[in-house]
């Protein structure tokens, strides 16, 4: 939750100002985010069954030419692709959110891990997240793996 209210309060500061929801999400865009910012508007975006709500939040983290890839198999090429793939999410899972890590980043890439939880807050499972930043610091791709990764030398 506290994911989503700090980029629900970003976008309502741009609202109050005087700003239309679309013209609040291009100016948030101009101004580039740390790492540690853009998963947690990611994850807040993943965890919004709210259409408008999630777009204004991908807007701010997500390249337009972003590529999302799981095992699900999902494979979504572009923000309103991403957008379509989770409200689909949320159709088969009502209420989950997720918990995300802060990212480890060098040279342009990251990663970070996450928790998916029940309407309940009962945990579903783990995953973890590969991305890559665009050079105004949005993600352009994210490779997700579900469940703890395997333990080396078995």
């Amino acid at each position: 939750m506290t994911n989503l209210r700090i980029a629900l309060s970003v976008i309502a500061v741009a609202l109050v100002a005087g700003a239309t929801p679309l013209r609040a999400a291009a100016q948030q865009a101009a101004v580039p985010l740390p790492p540690d910012s853009v998963v947690a508007v990611y994850c807040a975006a993943w965890s919004s069954a709210d259409r408008v709500t999630r777009n204004s939040l991908l807007a701010r983290v997500w390249a337009n030419d972003g590529v999302y890839s799981d095992p699900a198999p999902t494979l979504a090429s572009g923000r309103d692709a991403l957008s379509d793939s989770i409200a689909s999410f949320h159709r088969r899972r009502p209420g989950a959110r997720f918990q995300c890590s802060v990212p480890q980043v060098h040279h342009g890439m990251m990663r970070f891990t996450w928790l998916l939880l029940a309407s309940d807050t009962a945990v579903h499972f783990p995953g973890m997240d590969f991305g890559e930043l665009a050079a105004d610091g949005r993600i352009r791709r994210i490779v997700g793996f579900f469940g703890a990764p395997p333990v080396a030398g078995r």
